[in-house]
């Protein structure tokens, strides 16, 4: 199918302000359509054809040549000066990071009255969470936008019979529709999500995961920046808080991950670039540049950083609002394990397909859109496979030969960078308003090591398994199944 059709049929379905059930024949159809569109009309920018396996092959031998010269073998120890010199400098431009002021789209005065308030779709892709429906229905009857104008699609795999079931219990009390994912595609949220935009009658769209609790004022917020923003704003970003951090060690240390992402670097990186790697959820579009764009691409993991930057390849912006979205940290080493390994397999699948095509890449982004797409989206796997050896050097110079920290400069800027990441965690979470986070940045060194073994399972993905989705569980059921197998 060619991305023409594809345009026809959204214009076809989205004539009429009224929202109607998706048939099974016209959801068939768009599932074909979601799952070729990108890959026919533009394959050099999807992930159906596999990417990253050579980048696979690049970070393996850095990672080897950077243990070797660790152990001072072959010669290599300059290398190992190199990467620790690298690593202190990413901590003092973390640091430095933290001087930017923040810049956020302005907020709509409390009680601002719009005088047009256009339809806005909500999609919502749904996998065995039908635990979360009930919070998540109760979440979204709270957004400060008029009921009438709002137009929430849940997209569902066909066979997930149980969160199926309690969708279909809760038609009759909350006005959404439904649109059953047939098989055949990806089983990935973005084809899930590709799938229900057709669907779509709203001017803006919006995508929300099971477990968000978006702030009331959200949808007003993204509509004041697309109205007081430039004409090639497509996409406002939501920060995104997580409320279990107290649950457990690592969710305080994703926690403060998201603290730092969201409250200091995308900030200082929108003041440098209107392109910015997307977070999975709280993604607000302008709908017409989304569909121009040709949407999410199925078959890529970290599908929301990808729109990001075919977005501004194709020069529109991004920027970033104020209200939060509330979601669940993994509370589980386990469980963030394969979340994070998700994103680096995505953060690799995307920068090698973007990669395909450099010099289109230049000239689309231009030097400051590169920033965005080197710092947000280049820095993150190779951090991930040096953070263990680079851990491990760290920790036992700290407790072996502590005296050496003042004579080797090796040691010296290992220091140097834990340094800057303690104060950028520290900067995150006084802007998150959680100053209590800041005592887990003592455990920093561990955190970092089990990023290396989140690379190795998003490796292993990028070559055998490149288009398999590493759900998370969510949710009070998920939690009872945990307490019974511990």
């Amino acid at each position: 199918m060619s991305k023409r059709a594809y345009d026809a049929h959204v214009r076809r379905l989205a004539r009429t302000d009224k929202p109607r059930d998706p048939s099974d024949f016209s959801v068939k159809r768009a599932a074909k359509l979601a799952k070729d569109s990108l890959a026919l009309n533009t394959p050099a920018l999807s992930a159906k054809r596999p990417a990253g396996r050579i980048m696979v092959v690049v970070l393996i031998g850095v990672t080897i040549t950077c243990v070797l010269g660790g152990l001072n073998l072959f010669g290599l120890g300059a290398v190992w000066n190199f990467v620790t010199l690298w690593f202190g400098g990413i901590g003092v431009l973390r640091a430095l990071a933290c001087l930017v002021p923040p810049k956020f789209a302005p907020i709509p005065a409390k009680g601002q009255h719009f005088d047009i308030m256009p339809t806005w779709t909500i999609l919502i892709a749904l996998y065995d969470e039908a635990d979360s429906v009930p919070s998540l229905l109760d979440s979204l009857a709270k957004l400060d936008w008029a009921p009438s104008q709002l137009d929430i699609i849940f997209a569902c795999e066909h066979d997930d019979k149980p969160t199926l079931e309690v969708l279909s219990a809760a038609q009759s009390q909350h006005q959404f529709r439904i649109v059953r994912v047939p098989r055949g595609g990806p089983r990935t949220k973005p084809n899930a999500l590709q799938t229900a935009l057709p669907f779509a009658i709203g001017r803006f769209v919006t995508v929300y995961d099971a477990e968000d609790r978006p702030h009331p004022d959200q949808l007003r917020a993204a509509f004041h920046a697309f109205m007081s923003g430039p004409s090639r704003l497509a996409v406002v970003q939501a920060p995104l808080v997580t409320w279990n951090h107290t649950e457990s060690w690592i969710a305080r240390q994703f926690a403060l991950d998201y603290a730092i992402w969201f409250r200091v670097i995308l900030p200082a990186l929108s003041k440098i670039t209107s392109v910015l790697p997307l977070g999975g959820t709280s993604n607000h579009f302008r709908r017409d540049a989304l569909v121009q764009a040709g949407g999410w691409d199925p078959y890529n993991v970290t599908e929301d950083a990808d729109l990001g930057i075919r977005l501004g390849r194709m020069g529109f912006g991004c920027a970033l609002i104020v209200p939060p979205t509330y979601e669940e940290a993994p509370p589980r080493i386990m469980a963030w394990v394969k979340q994070r390994g998700r994103w680096i397999q995505g953060h690799i699948q995307t920068l090698s397909v973007h990669a395909r095509q450099p010099t289109a890449l230049v000239r689309g982004l231009s030097w400051r859109g590169m920033i965005g797409f080197i710092v947000g989206l280049g820095i993150g796997p190779l951090s991930a496979v040096l953070m263990l050896p680079i851990s491990v050097c760290l920790l036992a110079g700290l407790v072996i030969a502590p005296a050496s920290i003042l004579t080797s400069t090796t040691a010296a800027s290992l220091c140097l960078g834990m340094l800057g990441h303690i104060i950028v965690c520290g900067v995150g979470a006084r802007r998150d308003g959680r100053w209590q986070l800041f005592v887990s940045c003592l455990t920093l060194p561990l955190y970092f090591a089990l990023q290396s073994i989140s690379a190795c399972r998003a490796m292993w993905r990028v070559v055998f398994t490149p288009s398999v989705w590493d759900k998370t569980d969510h949710g009070r059921a998920a939690r009872q199944e945990r307490a019974q197998k511990s």
